[in-house]
């Protein structure tokens, strides 16, 4: 009883910020329409978060929906079944209660969760059918700049700054969220072809899926830059993360790489299209010369903790770990320590992309992307350091070998520090 009590209280009573993410400090509900765009993008959340069995940030998602609540019982006004409908939405109270309290539980907290998170859902869904359409399936945009600034209405503007408004969306985990199917193609064509150690320029073509250009304007700036690509080999040794300017042909963007490897490269495009908000890798491949297609393949799948580049240290361990093996499908919290060469902990990082660190992870299938950041406030002043511990969640949706590429900045220069990791399947 205490216990649910606990819970009900979080739930019922204002809560604190979660982070300092606009996009997760959700302000109070305006209105009926966006108490609904909150409810309906939380619950779906609290399912995607099932699916990847992160279970802890699934009480934020629920409490996003107390205000929710509040405001829909705020303006049942003089319906006739605005009693009823009363009832059942403060029962929506204990209801999520119960999904959190599950979570927690010490024996199958994910398998109790899902059961209950069905009749959660359920008794949502029966109380939307209460609700005309066009109020509990409007949208909510807002202004990137200003994010507290929202409009149901797509052709507003801003109105402090005037610019154009992107769709509200609520994202489920600053751990992993699962990346959208990708809605463009991504065409790469080296001048000249690939061939280690030659410098060649990159023309990048984004289309949409029906063949129109992807603008600039068409893609948010998430850390500092529209298109962040993530660039590999076939063995996962070399690595590069490039940002594309613009040409003068729509939907074309150059970059330029010198390859110290054979054969492709491989190229991760994140973009977060403006218009559904959610991240996306959009993969393609460079071409090698003719007499350059044979790339070498992953010759050490081994667990590398710790390594250097010119001087600097990044040791890598995991104190949250239940067992000696990292596994599939579950979140643990990691550290990076970082040294000098003489062992001396360094704390100059330098922000970089609005981070003190980027760490981002290639699984040997060539298809699963990693991309990490520090827990904590990101760097606000570009004369602010971190280091020399960072902390990170670290959540693998695939088993299978992994390398890690922790980049920092140090001295205006950036640093690339390999590491590697075995992840074992969900449960093994």
């Amino acid at each position: 009883m205490v216990a649910l009590a606990t819970v009900l209280f979080f739930l019922v009573c204002p809560r604190p910020a979660i982070a300092h993410d606009p996009l997760l400090d959700l302000p109070e509900p305006k209105s009926v329409p966006e108490a609904w765009d909150v409810i309906r993008q939380s619950v779906e959340n609290v399912g995607k978060l099932l699916e990847t069995n992160q279970l802890k940030p699934i009480a934020f998602q629920i409490a996003n929906c107390s205000p929710a609540i509040r405001r829909l019982q705020s303006e049942l006004g003089d319906r006739a079944d605005r009693q009823e409908l009363r009832e059942k939405l403060e029962a929506m109270y204990a209801s999520g209660g119960s999904v959190i309290l599950a979570t927690r539980d010490k024996q199958s907290p994910l398998e109790k969760a899902q059961a209950l998170y069905k009749t959660y859902k359920a008794a949502w869904d029966a109380i939307a059918e209460r609700y005309p359409p066009e109020l509990r399936t409007s949208a909510v945009y807002n202004c990137p700049m200003h994010p507290l600034d929202r409009h149901l209405k797509e052709t507003d503007r801003c109105t402090i700054c005037s610019m154009k408004l992107n769709r509200r969306r609520i994202p489920s985990s600053t751990t992993y969220e699962k990346p959208g199917a990708a809605s463009m193609t991504l065409k790469l064509v080296p001048t000249p072809p690939l061939k280690p150690g030659v410098r060649s320029t990159i023309n990048a073509k984004l289309a949409r899926l029906d063949g129109a250009p992807v603008l600039p304007a068409d893609l948010l700036v998430m850390h500092t830059e529209r298109v962040h690509l993530l660039i590999v080999d076939s063995s996962l040794a070399d690595y590069h993360h490039e940002h594309p300017t613009p040409t003068a042909t729509p939907g074309e963007y150059e970059f330029a790489i010198t390859p110290r490897l054979p054969g492709e490269y491989r190229v991760f495009a994140d973009v977060v299209p403006g218009a559904t908000g959610v991240q996306e890798y959009v993969v393609g491949d460079i071409p090698p010369a003719e007499d350059n297609c044979h790339g070498n393949p992953i010759s050490d799948k081994v667990d590398r903790l710790s390594a250097e580049d010119r001087g600097l240290k990044a040791a890598l361990v995991f104190p949250g770990l239940k067992t000696p093996t990292l596994r599939a499908n579950e979140v643990v919290v990691g550290e990076l320590r970082f040294t000098d060469r003489d062992g001396t902990p360094f704390g100059g990082l330098e922000p970089v992309m609005g981070a003190f660190a980027h760490i981002v992870g290639f699984a040997e299938d060539r298809k699963t992307v990693v991309h990490i950041h520090p827990q904590g406030e990101e760097p606000k002043t570009a004369a602010e350091r971190g280091g020399p511990l960072l902390k990170f969640n670290f959540y693998a949706p695939a088993a299978g070998y992994y390398r890690l590429y922790v980049q920092v900045l140090v001295g205006g220069e950036a640093r690339f520090i390999p590491l590697g990791l075995n992840v074992a399947g969900a449960g093994k």
